[in-house]
């Protein structure tokens, strides 16, 4: 299992894309939010959710990364990463509005600890988010990816990580709410 554990606007989407063109059986937030995991909110991590799947990204992997390190042996863990300044901006953005589900108020609560945007919390959330991440995972190099697609990272470290040819194509730039090919069709059905 390869799970995607930055926070939310630091390309967990773009990287979503990304695993699925590697020829994963990708989910991202949205796919989640369907699954039935409110168990995880209540502490309870026994059921295999994520059955259907080799590579997630998002809240609520972000959240729960020690607990699905437990529940996944040998996975690989990616952390998506952005500069402080700029992720803030583009949280600011995306959590200013309310909550469209009790799925994504209780989220935004068990990883933000607030249900809206406040900047000194994001940013105590963020930086302990990076620091607790990599120090879970200090002595298992192997196991995570450091990933600040934002940045330029790509193909060529996603790739060598995953031990996967590089696609001649560019490394995806998309927004949420993207769909992949057959979700579309999926969808118009």
């Amino acid at each position: 299992m390869i799970f995607g554990i930055g926070l939310s606007k630091t390309g967990t989407t773009s990287l979503f894309a990304a695993l699925a063109r590697l020829g994963y059986r990708s989910g991202t937030y949205r796919h989640m939010r369907i699954l039935g995991i409110e168990d995880w909110i209540a502490g309870d991590f026994t059921l295999d959710h994520l059955s259907g799947f080799d590579a997630l990204t998002d809240l609520p992997l972000a959240t729960y990364y020690l607990q699905l390190d437990r529940r996944y042996p040998s996975s690989k863990f990616i952390l998506t990463v952005r500069a402080i300044d700029s992720w803030l901006e583009s949280a600011r953005v995306h959590f200013s509005r309310p909550p469209a589900s009790s799925f994504g108020r209780d989220l935004r609560l068990a990883t933000y600890g607030v249900t809206g945007f406040n900047r000194d919390r994001f940013r105590t959330v963020y930086e302990s988010h990076v620091e607790g991440v990599c120090r879970h995972f200090r002595t298992r190099p192997a196991d995570l990816l450091v990933l600040d697609i934002v940045a330029g990272d790509g193909w060529e470290k996603l790739c060598r990580f995953l031990d996967r040819p590089i696609p001649d194509e560019p490394f995806p730039n998309v927004q949420p709410g993207f769909r992949l090919p057959s979700e579309q069709e999926g969808d118009a059905q």
